[in-house]
């Protein structure tokens, strides 16, 4: 029911598209009252080789996502209202796989559910300043550049050391938790953000949705990043979180019989994304790559490293559509104490987890994505009884938009 409802109203603004959006292009000073977005994701991918079973799988997530601009309804400056809602049909591929990482990065329970719902306020005074509070997605600004984005697996997403931290993850795809986000632009090309997020997404009995809940002894999820550009490095960016709840350490102590607590759940990140100086004109080929490195405190955690790097070719073919092709590396490291604690257990874990994607988005005109993508997972889940894997897919994407002014 809530999964045709979505489509159905995917398909609606994919009806619509064509009546909202505005003939004449629109001045960079002028935002749309109304702008909507709809799309319909779906993986099939095969575990051909290794992992705990050869399968197939089918993944898909309906989004719909709306942006109003209040300040121009309210004649009040620079506010904004976003809302965004999923729904996933809740199969899984890590099942197959084994995988910590998770090779399709729209994989999630199936619950249909607010996924963002936040008001921003913006001000110009000593910089550049905005104030968004909600339901929010610390992936959507902390952590991210933009040629990560081509790759499918999770690990080029948030880093691995962060996505594990918390009860039930942090505030990230798919459920959200309720908080806010300060960012200042002194100048540019600096920027400065602070997140305060709830630190349990969902509740403990039904993690899949997003909830109005804030709470003492659970405490929060602080993040700071700082961002800039150097030279060739479009974007260079240093981040640090920290949660302020205890959480129970992975081994005792020399003279503990049982773990004892701590309130140092913290780690930080640095990502930086790089290319020519100039892009290619004509018909030439552009490129673009990032590094990525995060560290978690690896007295609480499984992961206590991730490092990532990649690089992305775009290229006017086929037919000028502008199709990218992109090969990354990525591997979660697992903690000293998690693989003490392993082998005191009798079942050593290997010392990583390893992913190589291969893949390339084709768009076949404004509204249809294919992505054929190729991934090789070494240590699944850093199991050494896990065979590596191979693993085949295939992405399709349809999108609409509309705005009205």
């Amino acid at each position: 029911m809530y999964l045709s409802a979505y489509i159905a109203a995917a398909l609606a603004s994919a009806a619509f598209a064509p009546a909202l959006v505005r003939a004449e292009p629109v001045s960079e000073d002028t935002r749309p009252y109304l702008a909507v977005e709809a799309s319909y994701t779906a993986d099939g991918f095969w575990n051909a080789s290794g992992g705990l079973e050869q399968q197939g799988t089918y993944l898909d997530l309906v989004e719909i996502s709306a942006d109003f601009d209040l300040g121009r309804a309210l004649q009040s400056r620079d506010l904004l209202a976003h809302l965004s809602l999923i729904h996933t049909n809740g199969t899984e591929l890590t099942k197959h796989v084994g995988d910590a990482m998770v090779v399709s990065n729209i994989e999630a329970v199936d619950h249909p559910t607010v996924f963002e719902a936040w008001l921003d306020w913006g001000i110009d005074t000593a910089g550049r300043w905005s104030l968004r509070t909600g339901f929010y997605d610390l992936n959507s600004e902390f952590d991210t550049t933009e040629s990560r984005g081509l790759f499918l697996n999770s690990a080029y997403g948030i880093g691995q050391e962060i996505a594990q931290t918390g009860e039930y993850g942090p505030s990230i795809y798919p459920v959200t938790s309720l908080g806010a986000r300060i960012a200042w632009q002194p100048r540019d090309p600096w920027a400065i953000r602070l997140a305060v997020l709830d630190a349990v997404p969902g509740e403990s009995d039904d993690i899949e949705g997003s909830r109005w809940h804030l709470s003492k002894s659970e405490g929060a999820l602080c993040v700071m990043e700082v961002a800039t550009a150097l030279g060739a490095f479009s974007q260079v960016s240093v981040g640090h979180w920290r949660y302020t709840a205890e959480f129970t350490e992975l081994l005792a102590g020399p003279s503990q019989t049982e773990p004892a607590s701590s309130n140092d759940n913290s780690g930080t990140y640095v990502t930086a994304e790089f290319g020519p100086r100039r892009p290619a004109s004509g018909n030439g080929v552009d490129w673009s790559g990032f590094v990525r490195a995060g560290t978690a405190n690896e007295r609480i955690n499984v992961f206590a490293r991730h490092v990532a790097a990649g690089i992305n070719l775009a290229a006017p073919w086929p037919r000028n559509s502008g199709s990218q092709l992109g090969l990354a590396a990525a591997e979660a490291r697992l903690g000293d104490d998690y693989r003490t604690l392993r082998r005191s257990e009798g079942n050593p874990a290997a010392p990583f987890e390893r992913n190589v994607e291969l893949t390339w988005r084709i768009p076949l005109g404004e509204h249809v994505m294919l992505q054929p993508d190729l991934q090789f997972v070494v240590n699944p889940g850093g199991e050494r009884n896990i065979p590596d894997a191979w693993v085949v897919g295939l992405r399709v994407e349809l999108r609409a938009s509309g705005s009205r002014q």
